[in-house]
């Protein structure tokens, strides 16, 4: 959670979770505008759940937003764990289900096994029906600041200045804050078309 830029606000309540006796929600919706973050975070909370590779299965419901994907997580959720302590099932771009996949997610969060949890991400989490969100803890992501675009920008040329043949300038750096428009996903891009 420290090394993620920006954020604050979701990182508390992320970290407040982590300390509250009850334990970790198992239905979390992470909502926000493109590129801010909500995969790293899902990604972060995968770790802090000790969840194994083998076990986190990440779909874009822009591809799988059928029924029938969801009938696939259904027929599998009841499986232990294979290689940490939990299953996470994180579904991108969740607004993108069905009604019908929606719905017969909706059963699948009344009836969640232990070691079982579900982070869905959205841009528009308007299109997700009601009854998913009041079985959902939301957590809020907002844009980057430019201040923050700035820093992560400055971090990542840092982490790899031994691979960058040149040192970028303060007004490559505005820009790419500037282009980038409160998406850190958008700037990693930008960043790497710049140094290529």
């Amino acid at each position: 959670l420290s090394a993620m830029v920006g954020q604050k606000d979701a990182i508390a309540t992320v970290m407040s979770m982590m300390e509250d006796k009850k334990g970790f929600p198992h239905a979390l919706m992470l909502t926000g505008p493109s590129g801010c973050g909500k995969t790293t975070l899902a990604r972060i909370i995968k770790t802090i759940l000790k969840c194994g590779d083998q076990d986190y299965a990440e779909q874009n419901a822009a591809d799988f937003r059928g029924i029938d994907s969801i009938r696939e997580i259904r027929s599998r959720m009841g499986l232990a764990p294979i290689s940490g302590q939990s299953r996470i099932y994180h579904i991108d771009e969740a607004h993108q289900l069905t009604k019908d996949a929606q719905n017969a997610f909706l059963k699948m969060l009344e009836d969640t096994p232990d070691h079982v949890y579900f982070i869905l991400s959205s841009t528009d989490a308007n299109k997700i029906i009601k009854t998913i969100h009041t079985r959902c803890t939301e957590i809020k992501l907002a844009a980057l600041r430019p201040k923050e675009l700035e820093e992560l920008v400055k971090k990542t040329v840092k982490n790899f200045k031994e691979k960058i043949p040149c040192p970028l300038t303060e007004e490559v750096v505005d820009r790419i804050v500037e282009a980038a428009d409160g998406s850190a996903r958008k700037a990693m891009v930008i960043l790497g078309q710049v140094l290529m």
